[in-house]
């Protein structure tokens, strides 16, 4: 239910162009039967350097931070802000007061999990180097920061008619309700936060005050681009990349596309990170 499947990549339109090959149905994968006269002939199409121009653009208070450990963000994404205003979208400050709550602990992946790599390594056939989830666990072979996770998927029975399972699909409705509700009243093309509240933490180290549960929770599309970075330090000589996210409802990843690149050509804040080699163009 919360797959966020979606390329990452070095530009907007390295972004559509996968989305192009990626996108369409799969009989592996039911979901996407919804998508049948619902995808462009190009997501390339939707390049267009002035789609910011008269945008209406919802600015999330909620998804702000308020301490010191929030600064750096939220000035990189005030910046940004600005610089939408700059390039004729009229950003909009909204609030939803109950999203919070609709938000918290939202996650219905480990729940999930077993049900779901059963029937994976059950399709593999012989060829499968485990059986189950629980002689995966048993072998071993993933990460150890993995382990709590798995092992919390492992006791999950009758998962279909699990009371915490249904009222977290409960909640998944009401969410998408209110930000759909919040989108109609503004008459907004997509909603802006930070993709996360505070820096990025080191490699190993927990991730804290991430913002993507709005699209995992809900499973409207998002695009995620650089905002910015936070001043550079020893550990992080370019400072700490700071991403900004947009969100659209249903079926608006051209619509998204059209005002990442528009922002990305304006701002053009990528910077590869001073150990990456050459690259051909």
């Amino acid at each position: 239910t919360q797959d966020a499947a979606g390329p990452i990549t070095r530009t907007v339109e390295d972004a559509a162009r996968m989305l192009d090959a990626m996108a369409g149905y799969d009989p592996n994968d039911p979901i996407t039967a919804f998508s049948i006269d619902k995808i462009p002939e190009s997501y390339t199409d939707s390049l267009d350097a002035d789609a910011l121009a008269g945008a209406r653009i919802g600015v999330l208070a909620e998804f702000f931070g308020e301490e010191a450990r929030h600064t750096e963000i939220n000035t990189v994404t005030e910046a940004v802000i600005r610089q939408m205003e700059s390039a004729s979208a009229e950003m909009i400050r909204i609030s939803i007061p109950e999203i919070d709550e609709l938000t918290e602990d939202l996650s219905v992946a480990i729940l999930e999990t077993k049900l779901a790599i059963n029937a994976y390594l059950a399709d593999l056939g012989p060829e499968a180097p485990v059986r189950t989830l629980e002689e995966f666990i048993e072998d071993g072979g993933f990460h150890e920061l993995l382990r709590e996770g798995l092992e919390e998927a492992q006791q999950v029975e009758d998962v279909l008619n699990d009371p915490e399972y249904l009222s977290q699909l409960r909640r998944r409705e009401s969410l998408r309700q209110a930000l759909m509700t919040a989108m109609a009243e503004h008459e907004l093309d997509a909603i802006l936060y930070p993709h996360q509240r505070r820096l990025v933490a080191t490699i190993g180290e927990p991730q804290l005050e991430r913002n993507g549960v709005l699209s995992n929770g809900t499973g409207f599309p998002a695009i995620t681009l650089p905002g910015g970075f936070s001043a550079p330090t020893q550990s992080a000589p370019l400072g700490v990349p700071i991403g900004i996210e947009l969100l659209g409802p249903e079926w608006s990843e051209p619509r998204l596309i059209e005002l990442g690149y528009a922002f990305e050509r304006a701002t053009r804040y990528r910077t590869p990170p001073l150990t990456t080699p050459p690259l051909d163009p």
